[in-house]
């Protein structure tokens, strides 16, 4: 029978050569070399014809099952850089060693994904699998063959859909995706190359190849698969948290190009820099609910997609609009401070002071460390030189080891003056650590909020923890307070303390930021004779003034706000919200052990980086540290500085400067 009939269209041809149904030339060569030749038959039931994909995990053939008298496609096994198979042979060959052994795990892969397939073996939205079977040294998936285009094809060929036709297309696409979840399997590849366009509103979702049951944990070690435009951030690691929620990205990302013509930019490009346009933007007519639904979709951060296809679905389909992820924040944020106020309000009613204390950081919602399981956690500090690194490195490995033994800690030292560079390569490529230095950046963008770890902390043992005000994406590991060094040689007369607002005119006035202040300071040439920064800026002016020939005095003298030391906090620390909830507990417990004891000491006793914020630790500082130049600090209370929010010291008095 096999050579009276077509190896492309399956439709008997007779002895012709050339088929005259589809127009096939008997004994064409495969595609490629390594693939079967048409007319193999497999099982002694289906018969090969020609290739319609192939990719580095497999290749998909049209063939005929003759115990049925049905085409269908079948689904080899077929891992490039694992087997090789000659021109002409059936057999693959499999190289020996780690490859090998990489040849199993893949295989069973496979295999699973015929197992998920299978499961909606009577779905009319989902492609169906016959049979699994291993023959030739490898592996086979025979599924049902679907005569129709592609959306990848649609779109190429038409650039967009009108949007009634796209709507139509999406809700059958999340319609799929609702029974995909529902038996808790992520599809981790929906794009347009795995759409079927079946009819005017219907489709065929297919390629499991990258799907993974819900909760699995060993599937979070395996080779992440992704797709520019389509994938979500969370999904370019294979540690991240992994949920439903991808797919909605996908699904999202899917509806954006059926309306745009275009892919979304790519998620690692929009952590950067999120310039993603708006459908509107593209000249098309849009409801503005339809395009919120698609933005929400789009979110970056995966608690602010909607959370099943379920709700896109409704979303699309009813009127109501929904809110930006933006705004989701801002109103989760008024939330937060309404409940924060009353509760404050109610406690206040009862006269019990020490209650309020009580609620806020201990209770529900807090971090048991022991219920965190065995991990491994990398963190990246920022550090001024490698010696203070290693010594911050050893006693935060120490304390960890400490009180938390089942954690495994990898730090990283990452100069002060490549972080912001490093942190935003690791945020394009979607590698940023389960903990890292949030100076510079919206840390919300990028950050797990910490109520659970503030609600677990003794308040009352570090300085400056009652600032906080509705959600915490980041915790600070020290303050600084505002300083003016003045050149005592240059200085006409020598105050006690500068009122911001009022600091010497910007002829005699740098920043400690300014790039050659520090000379200008030094030089008897230059005007300049007051350098307004803060405590960590003492080396620098002791390098072009005492450390010189001769040598120049100077004086440190503290810059207020309404008679009060003014301060900042810095040295901000985050946890990675794509990291797995588990390795998110411990990332908390870690940033915890930034602010002990051991730690604070290693950080700042030896230097001025910073004011430690650990009141034990604190009170050694001021024994050692308020001599000489900063003998100023014994005249006011490290405690009841005022703390504004900034980028900085030398920012912050310009704008008290009128932005200068």
């Amino acid at each position: 029978m096999a050579n009276q009939i077509c190896f492309r269209c399956f439709k008997i041809k007779g002895d012709y050569e050339v088929c005259p149904h589809c127009g096939y030339v008997e004994n064409t060569k495969a595609k490629q070399a390594y693939q079967l030749k048409p007319g193999t038959i497999l099982r002694d039931r289906y018969i090969i014809g020609t290739s319609i994909g192939f990719g580095g995990f497999g290749i998909t053939y049209k063939a005929f099952d003759t115990a049925l008298s049905l085409v269908v496609a079948v689904k080899e096994f077929y891992p490039a850089g694992l087997v090789n198979r000659g021109d002409g042979e059936v057999k693959v060959g499999v190289f020996s060693g780690e490859k090998e052994e990489e040849f199993k795990r893949q295989l069973e892969r496979f295999k699973k994904e015929a197992q998920n397939m299978a499961i909606f073996s009577k779905e009319k939205d989902i492609i169906n699998v016959f049979d699994f079977f291993e023959e030739n040294q490898t592996a086979y998936t025979i599924m049902e063959y679907v005569d129709a285009p592609l959306l990848k094809t649609r779109l190429r060929e038409e650039g967009r859909l009108p949007v009634e036709e796209a709507v139509a297309y999406m809700r059958a696409i999340l319609d799929a995706l609702s029974k995909i979840h529902e038996n808790g399997i992520i599809h981790k590849d929906i794009s347009p190359d795995n759409i079927f366009l079946t009819g005017p509103d219907t489709i065929k979702i297919f390629d499991f190849g990258a799907a993974k049951f819900q909760g699995t944990e060993s599937e979070r070690t395996q080779v992440v698969v992704v797709k520019a435009g389509y994938t979500p951030p969370e999904q370019y690691r294979s540690k991240n948290a992994q949920g439903a929620f991808m797919d909605i990205y996908a699904a999202g990302a899917v509806f954006y190009e059926m309306l745009t013509g275009e892919k979304p930019m790519d998620a690692p490009d929009r952590a950067v820099s999120d310039e993603l346009r708006k459908p509107s933007e593209y000249g098309i007519e849009i409801e503005e609910r339809l395009e919120r639904v698609i933005l929400k979709a789009l979110a970056l951060r995966p608690e602010l997609r909607f959370q099943s296809a379920k709700q896109f679905k409704d979303a699309v389909a009813r009127s109501k609009k929904v809110d930006l992820p933006k705004e989701q924040l801002q109103k989760s944020r008024i939330k937060r401070r309404i409940l924060a106020v009353g509760s404050a309000a109610v406690l206040a009613v009862s006269g019990t002071i020490v209650l309020l204390s009580q609620t806020i950081f201990s209770g529900r919602g807090k971090l048991d460390v022991s219920e965190i399981e065995e991990d491994e956690i990398e963190v990246w500090l920022s550090v001024s030189t490698k010696e203070e690194g290693e010594k911050l490195s050893q006693a935060l490995c120490e304390s960890v080891k400490r009180e938390c033994p089942q954690l495994t800690l990898t730090v990283r030292l990452i100069d002060e003056d490549e972080y912001a560079k490093k942190r935003l390569e690791a945020i394009a490529e979607a590698n940023l650590p389960e903990v890292f230095c949030t100076d510079g950046i919206e840390a919300w963008e990028y950050c797990e909020e910490l109520s659970e770890l503030l609600n677990t902390m003794d308040a009352s043992s570090y300085m400056y923890f009652g600032d906080t005000d509705g959600e915490t994406y980041e915790l600070a590991t020290a303050a600084q307070v505002a300083v003016a060094y003045l050149n005592e040689e240059k200085a006409l007369e020598l105050p006690e303390a500068f009122e911001s607002g009022k600091l010497p005119d910007r002829a005699q006035l740098g920043y400690a930021d300014e790039e050659g202040v520090y000379e200008r300071f030094q030089s008897g040439g230059e005007p300049v004779f007051c350098i307004a920064g803060d405590l960590s800026d003492l080396d620098s002016v002791k390098e072009v003034t005492v450390e010189k020939i001769p040598p120049t005095d100077f004086k440190v003298v503290p810059v207020l706000k309404d008679g009060e030391l003014l301060g900042c906090l810095q040295n901000c620390y985050g946890v990675n919200m794509f990291a797995e909830d588990n390795k998110k507990k411990a990332g908390m417990f870690v940033l915890s052990q930034l602010l002990s004891g051991g730690v604070q000491s290693a950080a700042y006793m030896d230097n001025e980086e910073g004011i430690p914020r650990n009141k034990d630790v604190l009170e050694r500082y001021k024994e050692t540290k308020m001599t000489t130049y900063l003998a100023f600090l014994k005249e006011y209370r490290l405690e009841d500085a005022k703390i504004l929010k900034g980028d900085g010291i030398c920012e912050m008095i310009r704008e008290q400067e009128g932005g200068e």
